[in-house]
């Protein structure tokens, strides 16, 4: 148990020191942004045309995704480390390919 205890506190740590610039936290922002959208998108469709089922659309996507066994900041996470780390490959072979 004190050994799984390390390696939860040894993943958090390395969790803060990844998120911990500018760059990333507007890529995290970016990422919650996006995958919000079918909730912002839906309620505003609503409110412009009065469509009943963007409501309960975006109603549906809120509850599900804001619920408190789904692990909606995880995945945020999870996919702007994958975008971050995908840019920096990208960006080193750019790079490559200049010199």
């Amino acid at each position: 148990m004190k050994d799984l205890k390390e390696k939860a506190i040894r993943f958090l740590k390395r969790i803060k020191e990844e998120c911990g610039n500018r760059e990333t936290v507007l890529l995290f922002a970016l990422v919650v942004a996006v995958m919000y959208c079918p909730v912002w998108g839906g309620y505003f469709l609503y409110a412009v045309f009065r469509w009943k089922w963007c409501f309960a659309v975006a109603s549906a996507y809120l509850v599900f995704w804001a619920g408190p066994f789904t692990p909606f900041f995880p995945i945020c996470i999870a996919i702007t480390l994958f975008l971050k780390r995908l840019i920096r490959r990208l960006h080193s072979s750019r790079m490559k390919g200049e010199k």
